[in-house]
């Protein structure tokens, strides 16, 4: 048996779904131009075991991210003839968010949620806080590359609020039926 909600519980639902109902989503500007995020390319080391020894794939990665962290601290180098990866791969990744030192409450724009704001710049300002580049290496190496980047990058997120962390190779293993 459930509880019987209250005359002020039934107003917050009533204008939630006003609110809702009411809501007509942004449309996008006429002639505006999109936020570029460049790619580069990069060999990169696979380093699952599923995979033969010493595989090598060439794969696109974000520049300003491999730029954040440092492409030789990455363990990454130059693209030459080896293929690129398989469908479904997805290579180990070094991911952080820059903060600004002191958080901001924003309202969402149409609902007028508040919300904790993190990241660096103000929300129209278009500034890019989110950074992912690939780390490579072998796998006894992983753990050197990783710390490195970690080390390298520390300083630029922004104080406590910022925040960096790795992500592990997915590695996709499929095989036919005969």
């Amino acid at each position: 048996m459930g509880r019987r909600k209250s005359v002020a519980q039934l107003e917050r639902d009533l204008d939630y779904a006003k609110k809702k109902a009411a809501y007509k989503p942004p449309l996008r500007e006429d002639g505006g131009t999109p936020q570029r995020r460049p790619k580069i390319a990069v060999k990169y080391e696979v380093t699952s075991g599923l995979a033969p020894a010493s595989t090598k794939f060439t794969i696109q990665a974000s520049k300003e991210g491999v730029e954040f962290f440092g492409k030789t601290i990455l363990g990454l180098t130059d693209p030459d003839t080896s293929p690129g990866a398989p469908r479904g791969f997805k290579p180990n990744r070094m991911m952080a968010m820059v903060a600004d030192a002191s958080p901001s409450i924003v309202r969402a724009k149409g609902s007028t949620r508040p919300y904790i704001r993190y990241g660096r710049g103000t929300r129209d300002s278009k500034a890019q806080y989110n950074y992912t580049a690939p780390v490579s290496g072998t796998a006894a190496a992983l753990d050197t590359a990783v710390k490195a980047a970690v080390t390298a990058a520390k300083t630029k997120v922004g104080g406590a609020f910022g925040r960096i962390w790795f992500e592990p190779e997915d590695y996709p293993f499929n095989t036919s039926g005969e």
